[in-house]
């Protein structure tokens, strides 16, 4: 990793995995690097935004960072969460990047990524759906799907058909080479089951 990007992990990476998935930075910084490598991705958009993109729930009220997963909280307060966190990591973000001394152009793409990762249902650019895929392909690692079969109160075999449904959706991932590795990841973990 170039080294501004790494002075970019090491500042961000006190505020990584605030909601109880230890892993979950290093994970879709992983799958970053191989999406952006496979889908001829930007990486010095694409490798800061994934760093950055969720250090905001470390601003977030604990009760209300773990909203998201129980099935009994309204809606409203799921993406009001949401949005918090957002607002909160663009703000570290720019913060970080500044500090490392970032082209200006580049942080402002990092910048409109992060704003949005949560909640913008289409992708501006090609820089956006990696960031995309690269989380949500967490969901399908080792360490994401024993996480969330805890967050969410799942058995592993429920779970795994929930995954199975969102392979299905053909908008759910940005790229080819993510739901690839999605069918991969999700194949594995079939076997555990």
């Amino acid at each position: 990793m170039k080294e501004i990007l790494q002075r970019i992990w090491e500042l961000a990476w006190p505020y990584q995995d605030k909601r109880g998935d230890r892993g979950h930075a290093e994970i879709t910084l992983d799958y970053a690097k191989t999406l952006v490598r496979l889908e001829n991705g930007d990486g010095d958009i694409v490798i800061p935004a994934i760093i950055l993109h969720d250090i905001g729930w470390s601003q977030v009220p604990r009760v209300k960072r773990f909203l998201i997963f129980d099935g009994k909280a309204r809606e409203e307060e799921k993406i009001s969460a949401r949005l918090q966190h957002e607002s909160a990591s663009t703000e570290l973000a720019r913060d970080i990047l500044s500090k490392v001394g970032y082209p200006a152009d580049l942080t402002e793409e990092i910048l409109g990524i992060v704003a949005e990762h949560d909640t913008r249902e289409e992708y501006l650019s090609v820089s956006e759906g990696l960031v995309s895929d690269a989380d949500k392909l967490w969901r399908f690692s080792a360490v994401g799907f024993r996480v969330d079969t805890r967050r969410y109160k799942l058995s592993p075999e429920m779970l795994f058909r929930k995954l199975e449904a969102d392979l299905k959706n053909p908008v759910f991932f940005y790229s080819r080479t993510a739901r690839q590795l999605a069918y991969e990841e999700l194949e594995s973990r079939g076997r555990l089951i």
